[in-house]
């Protein structure tokens, strides 16, 4: 009999270990995978505000400074008194940057891209090296404690978190 009650209360336990413990509706993370191929696409823009700036580096009169997962601003330091912004290098996920001799060396996704800038006004593209940093892309969300859905690598790289409500999401950070 001892046995007997001892079985049900185990087998009880289990079948309560199981049940589905969600959390319910709460603010989670939800990736944004890159789908178009103009997100590969290097181009010269118009000035835009520095909202999250990165690192920096000098080539004669220009500064280039990394935006954080956008591009890279040229800034006309000529007269360092009063900079000037010449223009927007567009580069998708781009965190890293390089000068040596006219051209920069950065990222575009998980390319690796060097950008020639001999003519700060008319930049192009002198080489790509696709996938050569598969571990940039956004796996994880950048707040920390949160709720998210967990990245899909087979739906693309993560170009960034959008924040909404989501029902029982699968993944914690």
């Amino acid at each position: 009999m001892k046995k007997t009650v001892l079985v049900i209360i185990t087998c009880s336990m289990f079948f309560i270990s199981c049940k589905n413990n969600g959390v319910g509706s709460v603010d989670a993370y939800i990736p944004v995978y890159s789908t178009s191929p103009d997100d590969k696409k290097i181009e010269l823009q118009l000035p835009q505000p520095i909202a999250n700036g990165g690192k920096i580096a000098t080539l004669g009169n220009y500064v280039f400074q990394v935006e954080n997962d956008k591009g890279i601003h040229i800034i006309d330091y000529s007269n360092p008194a009063a900079p000037v912004k010449k223009g927007f290098i567009k580069s998708y996920l781009c965190r890293e940057l390089a000068i040596k001799g006219n051209y920069i060396y950065t990222n575009n996704l998980a390319d690796l891209v060097v950008i020639d800038i001999s003519n700060v006004n008319t930049v192009s593209i002198s080489s790509r090296i696709n996938n050569a940093f598969p571990d940039l892309s956004l796996q994880y969300p950048t707040a920390a404690n949160c709720y998210f859905e967990c990245a899909d690598p087979a739906k693309g790289l993560v170009v960034r978190w959008d924040l909404q409500k989501v029902n029982n999401p699968r993944c914690r950070k």
